[in-house]
């Protein structure tokens, strides 16, 4: 049971990834919110979000009427059905464009970004350097880099969370360094908002 609820965290599907996805938006609200705040996003920006889940984040920025266009990937096609489904007017639009696929196999082109983030997605990347260095090539310079995670020893006490990656704020700090990031901060929150600058 635990470890079916762990793959439909990764990668929901089905009846069951509909109920996760429903999970994910009571779960991740408030994260979702904070790391929002914490873009500090302006007009003109065009922001990046990865593994967007059934698209609240993206549905949050979008109703900010900034004037930002708001792109993403998601490891799971119910996903990305459930998140255009919730933001058909601004796809209509031309504000937001959802796309289907692996973070590491996403062609990246000549397109930049001046905002990058992730809510609770850095758990299923068992190599945080090949991600950081896409990652890092998507930016903009002086483009930003913002991460959620829970605390790793708050994975200690869920069971669903098995066959999760589990990072200390030590390494991953370690590992964005490592790509190039210049700048690199953190709070601790209930989890770890991360910021990285290019």
């Amino acid at each position: 049971m635990y470890k079916k609820l762990g793959e439909q965290l990764r990668k929901p599907s089905g009846l069951s990834g509909v109920i996760v996805s429903k999970m994910m938006d009571s779960w991740n609200k408030e994260f979702y919110k904070k790391i929002i705040f914490n873009l500090d996003i302006k007009k003109d920006d065009k922001i990046f979000e990865i593994g967007y889940g059934p698209g609240l984040g993206i549905n949050l920025i979008a109703k900010m009427n900034i004037g930002c266009t708001i792109s993403g990937l998601d490891y799971s096609e119910l996903m990305q059905k459930k998140a255009i489904k919730r933001n058909q007017k601004f796809v209509d639009g031309g504000i937001v464009h959802l796309k289907y696929g692996d973070i590491l196999f996403y062609e990246v082109g000549n397109e930049k970004f001046h905002k990058v983030f992730c809510v609770n997605v850095i758990y299923f990347w068992n190599d945080l350097n090949k991600v950081f260095q896409k990652i890092y090539s998507m930016l903009s310079d002086g483009g930003m880099y913002s991460i959620y995670m829970d605390h790793e020893k708050d994975f200690e006490k869920l069971k669903f969370t098995k066959d999760f990656c589990r990072y200390s704020i030590e390494n991953v700090e370690s590992e964005l360094k490592g790509v190039g990031f210049t700048k690199v901060e953190y709070i601790l929150d209930k989890g770890y908002f991360i910021k990285a600058i290019k």
